[in-house]
């Protein structure tokens, strides 16, 4: 956990000393095959400014940004770095997270003021109807905010973080010894089979027959505060699930997960995810991996 935490605080910093918007790419499913790398990077996983998710609100203008995913693995098998505009006028700044010629993802800076125009001209292609391109290029210009940093400035320590995402790809079950590895498992298999209910401490471990010590450390070596905080946390993996596999509204997923009521749900959701329920259930039900 503490790996995720020094690469989300480098994020971060990168976000609120620039102003960038920076996305993990995605692109074999790396990210869904640990429950820790899914939980803590789920937060840049995909563009959710208001912008981006206007253009996808549309079936054709999505199927678009899909596609542009393979056109990303070429230049990524080529390229340590480069320079990119989407279909939608979004210029990014492109670091592939690769072996080789095996890309696992890529890190997406954006919005760069590269070329203006060309980034104008592409928002106006990207809407058919002139009341989704008028609200299109007022999106663009209050929630596509261009930064101006040189790039050269950030391709070294973006370069080292992909190596680190790398090492961690690689190595992501080799991270905690095995008897820690039992304990965190059992207790998470524990708090899901009991997910409607209420989940305190002493319950656990007269269940589990681990004493407070050790339940604490579990908690701990998570990168949670405290038990409710570890609760929440899977409540919200389990809502993702839900959200993707089944029918049910995202009203009936809290409700079956325990949550105090639909409100509480909404906003832990938006809190961990920067994004709603419902948003998450549009934008993420048809993604694809290559």
């Amino acid at each position: 956990m503490r790996d995720y935490k020094n690469i989300i605080q480098y994020i971060e910093f990168l976000k609120s000393t620039y102003g960038l918007e920076i996305t993990i790419k995605d692109y074999k499913g790396f990210v869904y095959e640990n429950e820790t790398m899914e939980f803590m990077l789920r937060p840049y996983l995909a563009h959710t400014n208001p912008y981006c998710m206007f253009v996808k609100e549309k079936d054709d203008s999505y199927s678009k940004c899909l596609k542009n995913n393979r056109l990303l693995i070429d230049e990524c098998i080529k390229k340590d770095f480069f320079l990119h505009y989407c279909h939608a006028g979004i210029c990014e700044l492109i670091i592939p997270i690769k072996e080789n010629k095996k890309v696992y993802g890529s890190i997406n800076i954006s919005h760069f003021n590269i070329s203006p125009k060309k980034s104008q001209q592409l928002v106006g292609n990207t809407f058919k109807t002139e009341e989704r391109k008028t609200e299109g290029k007022r999106k663009f210009k209050v929630f596509a905010r261009s930064t101006f940093v040189d790039c050269s400035t950030l391709v070294p320590g973006l370069k080292l973080l992909s190596s680190y995402l790398l090492l961690l790809i690689k190595n992501s079950s080799q991270n905690k010894d095995n008897v820690e590895i039992a304990d965190e498992e059992k207790l998470r298999n524990y708090i899901q089979e009991n997910i409607s209910h209420k989940i305190v401490a002493d319950n656990i471990t007269t269940n589990l027959k681990i004493s407070r010590n050790q339940l604490t450390n579990i908690i701990k070596n998570s990168g949670m505060k405290n038990i409710r905080a570890y609760v929440n946390t899977i409540r919200i993996e389990m809502s993702e699930k839900l959200l993707l596999n089944t029918s049910k509204s995202p009203k009936e997923i809290a409700l079956s997960l325990g949550f105090k009521g639909y409100k509480h749900f909404e906003n832990l959701f938006k809190e961990k995810l920067n994004i709603s329920p419902d948003d998450y259930r549009k934008y993420y039900i048809n993604e694809k991996h290559y």
